[in-house]
């Protein structure tokens, strides 16, 4: 199959390619084969490119997308309400079919915003048949998706894994089964359980090496709270334990002392934030500048649809405005002259830097030929986007654009969204979440509702952390 895109502004966030105007893209079967102007095809399918921008899909860098049969319940919650609403009480109440749901249609949701590839941290295994279903979900979308292995137990009534090395062995029988291509679409990773579920390190490093003997990437939440006042020295932990290296994102990392931050540019290692959740729930501000400032490559993500909205637009403007906005606090509401932070340097903390964290960058993150072609294209003759500045492509997209502005997507030359309209069945996708959405909830209600005061929650997280399975 081969496609050209016509006379189109392209944003390659490639350093040696930058910007062009009024450029062609040809795509042949799923990568990009050339970028240039007035290319010389007469054998592929044409897309008029006048007026619109043309980008390197979004890579979204941590999400639980399983998440998604309850939008929005978050949405005045703290961390203690959603550990205990989501985490230790609702989780319990999904089967398979919900999972499967909630994955489709969130990958689905994903692809329509521009995000092409999503690192999907499932933590919500209470079964195999749960695992099963939510690869065939996210399998089935064509989104590009690292989906993790999650180690966390909901606490449900009849565990579906009675010891740490019965879902260790079954995590070795889902690579075996699903994940035996590295360039395949689905690739597997792995989530540690956060420290504070630990019984004891021996639980890490099993965890840990079993992602290492897979080859999967570890994807983890990290130094994401305090505990009784204290700093967890998560990364401190795990250096200590040898497991610290540069197969790793770690997530959140609010609460990370300076020395750490040492140990995590030493390594290698990558970390990702979520702003619209970290700063709701009381986790403080995305750590942008301190992993600027160490060097550290940085991803961004939405991290749960029970909170805010599926795209990246809003956790990257907020990020930029944000960290601009701390850095300025110096100047103390003197004139200054720039900003201390460009549009195109976060544009590439979603695309190119996200694919960095994630060990795709040889693959996506940006429009680069011999690439795939994961590719998104805004229209830009909307009335919120007419007169866009040519000189600062970047800086549309990160500060005017939003998800109505997505017209046409492409994962791995695959065309999934085009004029505005996402391709295949997704009314199917929508009546299947909706059912699950119900069922979770009545569910949910069955077990006295959302809200789960905070001595239970201690209560719950301490049986999940002492309880049988977690050796």
């Amino acid at each position: 199959m081969r496609t050209i895109i016509r006379n189109a502004f392209i944003v390659t966030v490639d350093p040696d390619l930058g910007n062009i105007d009024g450029c062609d893209l040809l795509i042949v079967d799923d990568r990009i084969e050339a970028i240039g102007k007035s290319l010389d095809v007469s054998d592929a399918h044409e897309i008029d490119g006048t007026d619109f921008l043309v980008m390197p899909g979004f890579v979204d860098a941590h999400r639980h997308i399983w998440q998604g049969a309850m939008r929005g319940v978050c949405a005045d919650w703290s961390l203690f309400n959603y550990l205990g609403g989501i985490r230790m009480n609702a989780a319990a109440a999904y089967g398979p079919d919900d999972m499967y749901a909630a994955q489709l249609h969130g990958a689905l949701e994903a692809i329509d915003a521009g995000v092409t590839t999503v690192t999907d941290y499932c933590h919500n295994i209470n079964s195999q048949d749960h695992a099963h279903e939510a690869i065939r979900g996210v399998k089935e979308s064509g989104l590009r998706v690292i989906w993790n292995f999650g180690f966390n137990r909901p606490p449900v009534d009849r565990p579906g894994f009675s010891t740490l090395a019965e879902r260790s062995d079954f995590a070795r029988q889902l690579a075996k089964t699903y994940f035996t291509g590295k360039d395949d679409l689905v690739t597997m990773g792995v989530a540690p359980e956060e420290s504070v579920l630990w019984p004891g390190t021996d639980t890490a490093k099993v965890q840990f090496d079993l992602a290492r003997e897979l080859g999967a990437r570890i994807f983890w939440h990290c130094n994401a709270l305090t505990h009784n006042g204290t700093w967890m020295r998560d990364v401190a932990a795990i250096r200590e334990m040898g497991l610290l290296g540069d197969d790793m994102v770690l997530v959140h990392m609010h609460f990370t002392q300076d020395d750490e931050w040492r140990m995590v540019a030493d390594a290698g290692a990558a970390v990702a934030y979520t702003p619209d959740t970290e700063l709701q729930m009381g986790m403080q501000w995305p750590r942008t500048q301190k992993a600027r400032s160490f060097g550290i490559v940085q991803g961004y993500g939405a991290d749960i649809t029970s909170n805010n909205s599926d795209d990246l637009f809003f956790p990257l403007r907020a990020a930029l405005q944000i960290e601009r906005c701390r850095i300025n606090e110096a100047h103390e509401g003197g004139m200054y002259d720039g900003v201390p932070i460009s549009s195109a340097e976060a544009l590439r903390w979603g695309t190119i830097d996200g694919a960095k964290a994630l060990g795709l960058d040889s693959r996506v993150g940006s429009l680069t030929p011999g690439k795939q072609a994961d590719i998104v294209m805004l229209r830009m003759d909307s009335l919120s986007m007419t007169g866009w500045p040519r000189d600062n492509p970047e800086g549309t997209v990160l500060l005017q654009a939003s998800v109505k502005d997505v017209d046409t997507v492409f994962v791995a030359g695959r065309k999934m969204k085009e004029n505005g309209k996402m391709l295949g069945d997704v009314e199917r996708a929508k009546r299947l979440l909706l059912a699950a959405h119900h069922r979770v909830r009545t569910a949910v209600e069955q077990r006295g509702g959302f809200y789960v005061p905070p001595d239970k929650t201690i209560d719950r997280m301490e049986a999940t952390r002492s309880s049988v399975g977690a050796r």
